[in-house]
């Protein structure tokens, strides 16, 4: 079996898990609205928040790394690769007590974050729990780093998926049973540490000379390297956890922590959608960063415009089903009570755009760590995310939050990043880039708005009218697509593409 062949079976057996994973999330959260109370939903997605916001203390620590282990992968260095994971090692279990110690000192304050704090009992107990998941979650995922980055992402996503729909299961039963939350808390706290002891005893087996006790001290120039790319992290982890992390705060302190409840369904669907999405950019990182490391960047510039071709069929094709299809699916799936009005409906749709349509650049950068030249972007992206949020939140509510972080992704990442990537990357103009971003986002508007004025005609009401709309969705948008892109070379590339893999499964069962 070829490499591309054997790339495509893994891509495959990761998205049929991340399937079977999403499906199971999402009959645990029904059960979940059925047993506990809004205010448990609430509850749980503001302190995963915090938590989140608490995850600065990486710095980026892991992606630097990560990069720094490409190219001694390609050369079969191993006294580097274990030397990389030494470090590695030594900066994660710091981050875990930071993590830990810092969760844990906010636990008196937790009334100030929260407006209208829920009577919810052993509520810091609860949050505890949340700080331990999260402090653990640091321990022993050193060695994950070198699977990732020696492309094997599908042994990861295998194993991480797999503990996650046993453990879901399991907490679904134990709701049904007990109705326990403290237990449920446990159940996942038990899984986090069981996946990451199995991918290091994985990781072990796979790489034998990671259980070399001598150990080489990392060469200056390297050691410069990663500080570099650390420094830079740094501000790019700011920006990702104040611009992604602090909508359900902020919501929880101006709006109340029920608003948050109903929002993170409309997270745990886009949500699902990105970590399925970016399976496949994943799996593109470290072939991408191994091509890069050969400098051929001619060849480079060629594969980005097919993976940005993927990336703005995807995230319009996307967009334009979220808005038609969010509320009628939430109303069937948890009921009239869980929904949002269509404004903040566009909004979300509008943020998952925006953040979605960065994926081409962002695997490219992540492949070539160009993290230095874009370092004080986030910096601005965060201030001007707060400031926007902050000042909307009080006469707007949650649009106003949600404004905010349309707003500061579009001032910044939107034009930043793909200019650092063709001026540092590939030395090319970047004219064309924002040439095609306009045309996909005119083409999504188009697309969205026929499929819209059709799937009103139907009933709004129903499971038979729900399947249909689901039905037009996958076929209007596409055409759309299709008639646009449908004759470019990044096209024509997926289609040989596709017709070689069936081809070739043709002919295995023939």
């Amino acid at each position: 079996m070829s490499r591309t062949d054997n790339s495509l079976k893994n891509l495959k057996t990761a998205v049929l898990f991340k399937l079977a994973a999403i499906v199971v999330n999402f009959i645990a959260r029904k059960i979940f609205v059925v047993v506990l109370t809004k205010e448990y939903l609430g509850l749980d997605g503001t302190f995963a928040n915090i938590l989140t916001m608490l995850s600065l203390a990486e710095l980026g620590v892991g992606t630097a790394i990560t990069y720094s282990m490409y190219k001694p992968l390609a050369e079969g260095d191993r006294e580097l690769i274990l030397s990389l994971i030494t470090l590695y090692r030594k900066f994660y279990t710091v981050i875990g007590i930071t993590v830990g110690v810092l969760g844990a000192a906010l636990t008196p304050f937790l009334q100030y974050i929260i407006r209208d704090i829920p009577d919810i009992p052993h509520i810091r107990l609860i949050y505890l729990m949340f700080v331990l998941d999260s402090s653990i979650s640091y321990f022993l995922v050193d060695k994950q780093s070198l699977i990732s980055a020696d492309q094997k992402q599908h042994i990861v996503t295998s194993y991480q998926y797999k503990t996650s729909m046993a453990v879901t299961a399991a907490q679904c039963a134990a709701l049904l049973l007990t109705g326990d939350y403290i237990l449920y808390l446990a159940l996942k706290l038990c899984a986090t540490f069981v996946c990451n002891a199995l991918l290091a005893r994985k990781a072990d087996r796979l790489y034998p000379y990671l259980k070399q006790k001598t150990v080489q001290p990392l060469p200056a120039p390297i050691r410069q390297d990663i500080s570099k790319n650390i420094r830079a992290m740094i501000a790019h982890k700011l920006g990702s956890v104040v611009v992604f992390g602090t909508d359900n705060v902020l919501i929880a302190y101006f709006v109340g922590a029920v608003s948050v409840g109903l929002y993170s369904n409309y997270l745990l669907i886009t949500q699902s959608l990105k970590s399925a999405y970016s399976m496949i950019f994943r799996a593109m990182t470290a072939s991408i960063g191994n091509l890069c490391a050969a400098e051929d960047t001619a060849h480079a510039q060629a594969v980005f415009w097919r993976v940005d071709l993927l990336t703005r069929w995807i995230y319009g094709f996307s967009a334009v089903c979220l808005v038609v299809l969010f509320n009628p699916f939430i109303s069937l799936w948890l009921g009239a009570d869980y929904l949002f009005s269509m404004p903040i409906v566009l909004l979300i749709v509008l943020s998952f755009y925006v953040t979605g349509m960065r994926q081409s650049v962002l695997t490219f950068r992540e492949a070539m760590g160009l993290y230095w030249y874009d370092r004080h972007k986030p910096l601005f992206e965060s201030a001007i995310n707060l400031a926007v949020s902050i000042l909307l939140a009080k006469p707007f509510g949650i649009v106003g939050i949600f404004i905010g972080t349309v707003v500061s992704t579009l001032s910044t990442c939107t034009w930043i990043e793909p200019y650092i990537l063709f001026r540092h990357g590939f030395g090319a103009p970047v004219g064309k880039y924002f040439v095609r971003y306009a045309l996909n986002t005119l083409l999504t508007a188009f697309a969205g708005a026929a499929t819209w004025c059709i799937c009103a005609l139907l009933p709004q009401t129903g499971f038979g009218s729900f399947i249909i709309k689901v039905l037009l969705c996958c076929v209007i948008p596409n055409l759309f697509f299709l008639f646009v892109y449908g004759k470019t070379s990044e096209f024509r590339y997926f289609l040989t593409l596709g017709k070689s893999v069936l081809g070739k499964r043709m002919h295995k069962s023939a």
